[in-house]
């Protein structure tokens, strides 16, 4: 980005500049569902009814692996006990098991993998 200049005023100019493109992207799709809609996508169901859904898995680059150890980390011992699993548009992947009475989430960043759990 700052080609050949490895000043300090260059990596300024070019932190800065990532910087307002991030706030005026972020202004625009919170003020538009459209904009909003292009910029990110839609919630990802991966689990129902403790079937996995395959076809989504390939489509978010999720191998059945990871998916499974995502449910174990949330202390569901089988997938056919998940009741929905979803890959939420901020990384986190939300499981819901007992009839949606427990919501555990798995953030994702990078390769390092954080967890939370929401009762």
């Amino acid at each position: 980005m700052v080609g050949e200049n490895f000043s300090l005023a260059g990596g300024l100019v070019a932190a800065t500049t990532l910087f307002v493109l991030n706030l005026i992207l972020e202004s625009l799709s919170y003020r538009s569902k459209r904009i909003s809609s292009i910029l990110q996508e839609n919630p990802i169901m991966l689990i129902y009814e403790g079937k996995i859904l395959d076809d989504h898995l390939r489509r978010v680059k999720i191998s059945t692996q990871e998916l499974e150890a995502a449910v174990r980390e949330r202390g569901v011992r089988n997938i056919k006990d998940v009741d929905l699993a979803v890959l939420e548009i901020d990384g986190n992947i939300s499981v819901l098991s007992n009839n949606f009475k427990k919501k555990f989430t798995k953030k994702r960043r990078g390769h390092k993998i954080i967890s939370k759990t929401i009762l």
